[in-house]
Protein backbone atom coordinates (compact mmCIF):
# COMPACT_ATOMS: atom_id res chain seq x y z
CA UNK A 1 0.00 0.00 0.00
CA UNK A 2 1.49 3.66 -1.01
CA UNK A 3 2.27 5.77 1.93
CA UNK A 4 -0.57 8.22 0.22
CA UNK A 5 -2.16 11.54 2.68
CA UNK A 6 -4.81 9.83 4.66
CA UNK A 7 -8.42 11.21 5.44
CA UNK A 8 -8.45 10.48 9.31
CA UNK A 9 -11.39 10.86 11.43
CA UNK A 10 -10.27 11.47 15.31
CA UNK A 11 -13.41 11.47 17.92
CA UNK A 12 -12.82 13.18 21.45
CA UNK A 13 -14.73 12.71 24.11
CA UNK A 14 -13.41 15.62 25.10
CA UNK A 15 -14.79 19.34 25.42
CA UNK A 16 -13.22 21.61 22.87
CA UNK A 17 -11.61 23.59 25.46
CA UNK A 18 -9.88 20.27 26.69
CA UNK A 19 -8.76 18.63 23.46
CA UNK A 20 -4.87 20.37 23.37
CA UNK A 21 -3.26 18.03 25.11
CA UNK A 22 -3.72 14.90 22.08
CA UNK A 23 -6.51 15.46 19.70
CA UNK A 24 -5.63 18.87 19.04
CA UNK A 25 -1.35 18.54 18.45
CA UNK A 26 -2.28 14.92 16.47
CA UNK A 27 -4.43 16.62 13.77
CA UNK A 28 -2.14 19.96 13.24
CA UNK A 29 0.76 17.66 13.07
CA UNK A 30 -0.97 15.16 10.93
CA UNK A 31 -2.57 18.13 8.69
CA UNK A 32 1.39 19.64 8.40
CA UNK A 33 2.00 16.10 6.73
CA UNK A 34 -0.54 16.35 3.91
CA UNK A 35 -3.18 13.98 5.89
CA UNK A 36 -6.72 15.50 5.81
CA UNK A 37 -7.90 14.98 9.44
CA UNK A 38 -11.50 16.04 10.98
CA UNK A 39 -11.72 15.77 15.14
CA UNK A 40 -15.08 15.34 16.72
CA UNK A 41 -14.83 16.73 20.46
CA UNK A 42 -17.85 17.61 22.21
CA UNK A 43 -19.16 21.85 22.39
CA UNK A 44 -18.14 23.43 25.50
CA UNK A 45 -21.69 24.55 26.26
CA UNK A 46 -23.98 24.32 23.12
CA UNK A 47 -27.18 21.89 22.85
CA UNK A 48 -29.00 21.91 19.92
CA UNK A 49 -26.06 22.89 17.02
CA UNK A 50 -23.07 21.40 15.56
CA UNK A 51 -20.16 23.51 14.49
CA UNK A 52 -17.77 23.35 12.35
CA UNK A 53 -14.51 25.12 12.49
CA UNK A 54 -11.37 25.04 9.74
CA UNK A 55 -7.95 25.47 11.90
CA UNK A 56 -4.26 24.82 11.37
CA UNK A 57 -5.04 22.81 8.35
CA UNK A 58 -7.72 20.73 9.52
CA UNK A 59 -11.51 20.52 10.50
CA UNK A 60 -12.71 20.76 14.36
CA UNK A 61 -16.16 19.19 14.42
CA UNK A 62 -18.34 20.17 17.78
CA UNK A 63 -21.30 17.89 18.40
CA UNK A 64 -23.67 19.57 20.97
CA UNK A 65 -24.48 17.90 24.13
CA UNK A 66 -27.07 17.79 26.09
CA UNK A 67 -25.37 17.43 29.51
CA UNK A 68 -23.65 20.60 31.55
CA UNK A 69 -19.80 21.34 32.80
CA UNK A 70 -17.88 17.84 33.37
CA UNK A 71 -20.93 15.46 32.26
CA UNK A 72 -20.06 16.63 29.10
CA UNK A 73 -17.44 13.99 28.54
CA UNK A 74 -19.04 10.85 26.12
CA UNK A 75 -21.68 10.13 28.12
CA UNK A 76 -24.70 11.45 26.13
CA UNK A 77 -26.84 9.50 24.22
CA UNK A 78 -27.89 12.40 22.08
CA UNK A 79 -24.92 13.25 21.29
CA UNK A 80 -24.29 10.17 20.28
CA UNK A 81 -26.70 10.24 17.87
CA UNK A 82 -26.21 13.61 16.51
CA UNK A 83 -22.41 12.38 15.39
CA UNK A 84 -23.81 9.23 13.78
CA UNK A 85 -26.23 11.55 11.74
CA UNK A 86 -23.75 13.84 10.95
CA UNK A 87 -21.31 11.20 9.49
CA UNK A 88 -23.60 9.51 7.45
CA UNK A 89 -25.17 12.57 5.87
CA UNK A 90 -21.27 13.92 4.85
CA UNK A 91 -20.67 10.49 3.74
CA UNK A 92 -16.84 11.15 4.02
CA UNK A 93 -14.39 8.33 3.16
CA UNK A 94 -12.02 8.52 5.63
CA UNK A 95 -9.38 5.75 6.07
CA UNK A 96 -9.35 5.31 9.23
CA UNK A 97 -11.35 6.10 12.58
CA UNK A 98 -9.22 6.69 15.85
CA UNK A 99 -11.53 7.00 18.94
CA UNK A 100 -10.21 8.79 21.46
CA UNK A 101 -11.35 6.77 24.47
CA UNK A 102 -14.48 4.38 23.82
CA UNK A 103 -17.48 6.39 26.02
CA UNK A 104 -21.06 6.25 24.42
CA UNK A 105 -20.84 9.22 22.29
CA UNK A 106 -17.36 7.94 20.60
CA UNK A 107 -17.50 4.13 20.09
CA UNK A 108 -21.56 4.00 18.83
CA UNK A 109 -20.96 6.56 16.05
CA UNK A 110 -17.51 5.37 15.22
CA UNK A 111 -18.73 1.83 15.07
CA UNK A 112 -21.84 2.80 13.39
CA UNK A 113 -20.29 4.72 10.75
CA UNK A 114 -17.12 2.53 10.54
CA UNK A 115 -18.64 -0.94 9.77
CA UNK A 116 -20.95 0.23 7.47
CA UNK A 117 -18.50 1.13 5.14
CA UNK A 118 -15.61 -0.68 6.01
CA UNK A 119 -13.08 1.61 7.92
CA UNK A 120 -10.61 0.37 10.36
CA UNK A 121 -11.09 1.56 13.64
CA UNK A 122 -8.81 1.79 16.16
CA UNK A 123 -8.77 2.91 20.06
CA UNK A 124 -6.89 5.53 22.57
CA UNK A 125 -6.04 4.68 26.01
CA UNK A 126 -4.80 7.57 27.94
CA UNK A 127 -6.70 6.92 31.78
CA UNK A 128 -6.89 4.24 33.60
CA UNK A 129 -10.64 4.79 35.41
CA UNK A 130 -12.30 1.63 36.30
CA UNK A 131 -11.13 -1.15 38.44
CA UNK A 132 -9.24 1.47 41.07
CA UNK A 133 -8.45 3.80 39.07
CA UNK A 134 -9.84 7.35 38.43
CA UNK A 135 -12.87 7.01 39.62
CA UNK A 136 -12.17 5.95 42.93
CA UNK A 137 -10.83 9.75 43.80
CA UNK A 138 -12.20 11.82 41.39
CA UNK A 139 -15.88 10.65 41.54
CA UNK A 140 -18.20 11.08 44.60
CA UNK A 141 -19.52 8.40 46.53
CA UNK A 142 -22.99 8.08 44.76
CA UNK A 143 -21.82 8.55 41.00
CA UNK A 144 -19.39 5.73 42.21
CA UNK A 145 -22.28 3.10 43.31
CA UNK A 146 -24.58 3.81 39.94
CA UNK A 147 -22.20 3.98 37.90
CA UNK A 148 -18.13 2.29 38.42
CA UNK A 149 -19.35 -0.73 36.69
CA UNK A 150 -20.82 1.09 33.98
CA UNK A 151 -17.92 3.07 32.88
CA UNK A 152 -15.28 0.05 33.74
CA UNK A 153 -17.60 -1.80 30.78
CA UNK A 154 -17.49 0.83 28.33
CA UNK A 155 -13.88 1.05 29.36
CA UNK A 156 -12.96 -2.23 28.95
CA UNK A 157 -15.27 -4.01 26.14
CA UNK A 158 -14.49 -2.58 22.92
CA UNK A 159 -10.82 -2.72 23.42
CA UNK A 160 -10.31 -5.87 21.81
CA UNK A 161 -13.10 -5.93 19.26
CA UNK A 162 -11.26 -3.20 16.67
CA UNK A 163 -8.14 -2.98 14.60
CA UNK A 164 -5.58 -1.50 17.01
CA UNK A 165 -4.67 0.46 19.97
CA UNK A 166 -3.05 3.43 21.26
CA UNK A 167 -2.19 4.05 24.33
CA UNK A 168 -0.27 6.66 26.96
CA UNK A 169 1.57 4.34 29.36
CA UNK A 170 2.36 0.81 29.34
CA UNK A 171 0.64 -0.14 32.34
CA UNK A 172 -2.02 0.45 29.52
CA UNK A 173 -0.80 -1.89 27.16
CA UNK A 174 -0.72 -4.79 29.53
CA UNK A 175 -4.10 -3.93 30.26
CA UNK A 176 -5.05 -4.15 26.78
CA UNK A 177 -2.98 -6.81 26.35
CA UNK A 178 -4.59 -8.84 28.97
CA UNK A 179 -8.17 -7.79 27.61
CA UNK A 180 -7.21 -9.79 24.49
CA UNK A 181 -5.97 -6.66 22.80
CA UNK A 182 -2.90 -8.45 20.19
CA UNK A 183 0.35 -6.69 21.76
CA UNK A 184 1.89 -6.21 18.30
CA UNK A 185 -1.87 -4.02 17.01
CA UNK A 186 -0.51 -1.97 20.14
CA UNK A 187 1.76 1.34 20.17
CA UNK A 188 2.64 3.29 22.82
CA UNK A 189 2.37 7.01 22.26
CA UNK A 190 2.78 9.25 25.38
CA UNK A 191 1.87 13.07 26.48
CA UNK A 192 3.74 15.47 24.29
CA UNK A 193 5.64 18.61 24.77
CA UNK A 194 3.67 21.04 23.09
CA UNK A 195 6.73 23.75 22.02
CA UNK A 196 4.86 26.24 19.88
CA UNK A 197 2.04 27.21 22.59
CA UNK A 198 5.59 28.35 24.34
CA UNK A 199 7.48 30.05 21.72
CA UNK A 200 8.92 32.20 22.62
CA UNK A 201 9.28 31.11 26.23
CA UNK A 202 9.04 34.21 28.41
CA UNK A 203 12.10 34.90 30.63
CA UNK A 204 11.36 34.16 34.28
CA UNK A 205 11.90 38.62 34.73
CA UNK A 206 9.18 38.58 32.47
CA UNK A 207 6.87 36.42 33.55
CA UNK A 208 7.05 37.64 37.13
CA UNK A 209 6.52 41.22 36.16
CA UNK A 210 3.44 40.45 34.69
CA UNK A 211 2.14 38.32 37.82
CA UNK A 212 3.93 40.89 40.32
CA UNK A 213 6.11 38.48 42.00
CA UNK A 214 9.36 40.33 43.10
CA UNK A 215 12.56 38.87 41.10
CA UNK A 216 14.34 37.74 43.98
CA UNK A 217 11.86 35.43 45.60
CA UNK A 218 11.89 31.63 45.46
CA UNK A 219 8.91 30.26 42.99
CA UNK A 220 7.44 26.94 43.61
CA UNK A 221 4.66 26.13 41.00
CA UNK A 222 2.17 23.34 40.74
CA UNK A 223 -0.13 23.47 37.61
CA UNK A 224 -3.12 21.06 36.89
CA UNK A 225 -6.45 21.76 34.70
CA UNK A 226 -9.11 19.45 36.55
CA UNK A 227 -7.09 16.50 37.74
CA UNK A 228 -5.89 17.42 40.79
CA UNK A 229 -6.13 14.64 43.24
CA UNK A 230 -2.28 15.05 44.26
CA UNK A 231 -2.64 18.71 45.18
CA UNK A 232 -2.93 17.85 49.19
CA UNK A 233 0.87 16.52 48.82
CA UNK A 234 1.61 19.28 47.34
CA UNK A 235 0.53 22.04 49.27
CA UNK A 236 1.99 19.77 52.73
CA UNK A 237 5.73 19.66 50.52
CA UNK A 238 5.39 23.33 50.36
CA UNK A 239 4.76 23.84 53.73
CA UNK A 240 7.81 22.30 54.59
CA UNK A 241 9.96 23.66 51.93
CA UNK A 242 8.77 27.31 53.62
CA UNK A 243 10.47 26.31 57.11
CA UNK A 244 13.80 26.73 54.74
CA UNK A 245 12.67 29.21 52.94
CA UNK A 246 9.69 31.69 54.51
CA UNK A 247 9.44 34.26 51.53
CA UNK A 248 8.98 31.51 48.95
CA UNK A 249 4.99 31.37 47.28
CA UNK A 250 3.55 28.57 46.04
CA UNK A 251 2.32 29.76 42.31
CA UNK A 252 -1.14 27.03 41.72
CA UNK A 253 -1.93 27.47 38.15
CA UNK A 254 -5.54 25.89 37.56
CA UNK A 255 -6.26 25.24 41.50
CA UNK A 256 -8.32 28.39 43.10
CA UNK A 257 -9.01 29.35 46.47
CA UNK A 258 -11.91 26.81 46.72
CA UNK A 259 -9.59 23.97 45.72
CA UNK A 260 -7.00 24.36 48.73
CA UNK A 261 -10.26 24.32 51.45
CA UNK A 262 -9.12 21.91 54.14
CA UNK A 263 -5.58 21.83 52.51
CA UNK A 264 -3.45 24.61 54.38
CA UNK A 265 -1.89 23.38 56.96
CA UNK A 266 -1.53 25.64 59.79
CA UNK A 267 1.49 27.96 59.80
CA UNK A 268 1.57 29.01 55.87
CA UNK A 269 0.56 32.44 55.05
CA UNK A 270 -1.99 33.02 53.06
CA UNK A 271 0.27 35.76 51.40
CA UNK A 272 2.73 32.62 50.61
CA UNK A 273 -0.13 31.30 48.22
CA UNK A 274 -0.72 32.64 44.94
CA UNK A 275 -3.85 30.75 43.11
CA UNK A 276 -4.75 31.68 40.04
CA UNK A 277 -7.94 29.57 38.63
CA UNK A 278 -8.18 28.19 35.66
CA UNK A 279 -6.67 29.66 32.66
CA UNK A 280 -7.07 28.97 29.11
CA UNK A 281 -4.30 26.65 28.03
CA UNK A 282 -2.63 29.62 25.46
CA UNK A 283 -2.52 31.67 28.94
CA UNK A 284 -0.18 29.04 30.37
CA UNK A 285 3.01 30.33 28.99
CA UNK A 286 2.63 33.85 31.00
CA UNK A 287 2.45 31.90 33.97
CA UNK A 288 4.82 28.96 34.42
CA UNK A 289 8.19 30.83 33.07
CA UNK A 290 7.72 32.39 36.94
CA UNK A 291 8.56 28.95 38.78
CA UNK A 292 12.20 28.04 40.16
CA UNK A 293 10.93 24.66 40.73
CA UNK A 294 7.85 22.56 39.31
CA UNK A 295 6.14 20.45 42.10
CA UNK A 296 4.49 17.66 40.33
CA UNK A 297 3.44 14.82 43.23
CA UNK A 298 2.70 11.44 41.94
CA UNK A 299 1.73 9.02 43.94
CA UNK A 300 1.98 4.82 43.88
CA UNK A 301 -1.44 3.94 43.20
CA UNK A 302 -3.24 2.69 40.19
CA UNK A 303 -4.33 5.97 38.49
CA UNK A 304 -1.27 7.00 38.19
CA UNK A 305 0.32 3.86 36.78
CA UNK A 306 -1.85 4.09 34.35
CA UNK A 307 -1.81 7.27 32.79
CA UNK A 308 0.68 10.42 31.75
CA UNK A 309 0.45 13.44 33.41
CA UNK A 310 0.63 15.83 30.51
CA UNK A 311 1.74 19.05 32.53
CA UNK A 312 5.22 17.36 32.27
CA UNK A 313 5.52 18.47 28.65
CA UNK A 314 4.37 21.79 29.56
CA UNK A 315 6.61 21.66 32.74
CA UNK A 316 9.79 20.67 30.15
CA UNK A 317 9.04 23.03 27.55
CA UNK A 318 9.79 25.90 29.80
CA UNK A 319 13.31 24.57 30.95
CA UNK A 320 13.02 23.98 34.37
CA UNK A 321 13.64 21.27 37.44
CA UNK A 322 10.47 19.32 38.52
CA UNK A 323 10.26 17.17 41.55
CA UNK A 324 7.95 14.30 41.16
CA UNK A 325 8.14 10.42 42.44
CA UNK A 326 9.22 7.44 40.53
CA UNK A 327 6.06 5.91 39.05
CA UNK A 328 5.04 4.54 36.09
CA UNK A 329 6.20 6.73 33.28
CA UNK A 330 7.73 9.64 34.92
CA UNK A 331 9.89 7.12 36.64
CA UNK A 332 11.06 6.36 33.18
CA UNK A 333 10.99 9.68 31.44
CA UNK A 334 13.37 11.22 34.83
CA UNK A 335 15.68 8.09 35.25
CA UNK A 336 16.77 8.10 31.53
CA UNK A 337 16.75 11.93 30.32
CA UNK A 338 17.89 13.35 34.11
CA UNK A 339 15.35 16.38 33.35
CA UNK A 340 13.78 16.04 36.90
CA UNK A 341 14.24 14.70 40.58
CA UNK A 342 12.65 11.83 41.90
CA UNK A 343 11.84 11.42 45.56
CA UNK A 344 9.51 9.15 47.65
CA UNK A 345 6.41 10.20 47.28
CA UNK A 346 5.68 11.80 50.72
CA UNK A 347 5.90 15.82 52.06
CA UNK A 348 9.28 15.56 53.75
CA UNK A 349 11.05 14.24 51.03
CA UNK A 350 9.44 16.58 48.55
CA UNK A 351 10.25 19.65 50.39
CA UNK A 352 14.05 18.26 50.62
CA UNK A 353 14.67 17.85 47.11
CA UNK A 354 13.11 21.43 46.32
CA UNK A 355 14.44 23.27 48.78
CA UNK A 356 18.18 21.48 47.15
CA UNK A 357 17.61 23.04 43.98
CA UNK A 358 16.82 26.60 45.43
CA UNK A 359 20.23 26.46 47.42
CA UNK A 360 21.61 24.55 44.09
CA UNK A 361 20.58 27.36 41.07
CA UNK A 362 23.27 25.53 39.20
CA UNK A 363 22.68 22.53 39.37
CA UNK A 364 18.61 23.61 39.02
CA UNK A 365 19.75 25.36 35.81
CA UNK A 366 21.37 21.88 34.54
CA UNK A 367 18.32 19.67 34.79
CA UNK A 368 16.21 22.31 33.64
CA UNK A 369 18.32 22.88 30.00
CA UNK A 370 17.89 18.92 30.02
CA UNK A 371 14.14 18.90 30.67
CA UNK A 372 13.79 21.34 27.97
CA UNK A 373 16.15 19.27 25.48
CA UNK A 374 13.59 16.61 26.12
CA UNK A 375 10.91 18.22 25.01
CA UNK A 376 12.84 18.95 21.51
CA UNK A 377 14.40 16.11 20.93
CA UNK A 378 11.91 13.42 23.01
CA UNK A 379 8.19 14.64 23.50
CA UNK A 380 7.91 17.04 20.84
CA UNK A 381 4.77 16.26 18.93
CA UNK A 382 6.61 16.68 15.77
CA UNK A 383 8.47 13.45 16.50
CA UNK A 384 6.03 11.53 18.44
CA UNK A 385 3.67 11.77 15.36
CA UNK A 386 5.68 9.57 13.47
CA UNK A 387 4.60 7.26 15.82
CA UNK A 388 1.50 7.46 15.48
CA UNK A 389 1.51 7.92 11.17
CA UNK A 390 3.31 4.81 10.77
CA UNK A 391 0.83 3.20 13.59
CA UNK A 392 -1.65 3.96 11.07
CA UNK A 393 -0.49 2.58 7.82
CA UNK A 394 0.58 -0.87 9.33
CA UNK A 395 -3.04 -1.11 10.53
CA UNK A 396 -3.89 -0.31 7.43
CA UNK A 397 -1.64 -3.01 5.76
CA UNK A 398 -2.72 -5.45 7.96
CA UNK A 399 0.40 -7.61 7.77
CA UNK A 400 2.10 -6.34 10.61
CA UNK A 401 5.58 -8.40 10.52
CA UNK A 402 6.11 -10.42 13.59
CA UNK A 403 10.31 -9.03 13.65
CA UNK A 404 9.04 -5.98 14.89
CA UNK A 405 9.05 -4.66 18.28
CA UNK A 406 5.92 -5.32 20.04
CA UNK A 407 5.83 -2.06 21.12
CA UNK A 408 7.56 0.81 19.59
CA UNK A 409 8.13 4.00 22.19
CA UNK A 410 9.28 7.62 21.34
CA UNK A 411 12.95 7.27 22.12
CA UNK A 412 12.02 6.90 25.89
Amino acid sequence: MPQLPLKILLISNHRRFKINFRAYPWARELAARGHEVDVMCHADTERWRTHVEQVDGFRIIENPDMLVGALRQGWDPYCASKRKRFLFSENKPYDIIHCLDTRLAVIWPALAYGRARNIPIVSDWIDWWGRGGLIDERRPGWYKALFSGVETWFEEHYRNQLDGLTAISDALIERAVDLGVPRERCVQIPGGANLRAFDPVLSREESRRLLDIPADVPVVCFSGLDVLIDLPLAVEAFAGVLHAFPEAVFLLVGPGKKDLRGLVPDGVPPTSLMPIGPVPYADLRKYLPAADVFLMPYADKVSNRGRWPNKVGDYCCVGRPTVSNPVGEVKRLFEEHQAGVLTAPEAGAMAEAVVSLLRNPQEAAAIGKRARQVAEEVLAWEHLIDLLEKFYFRILKRNISATEPAIQRAGL
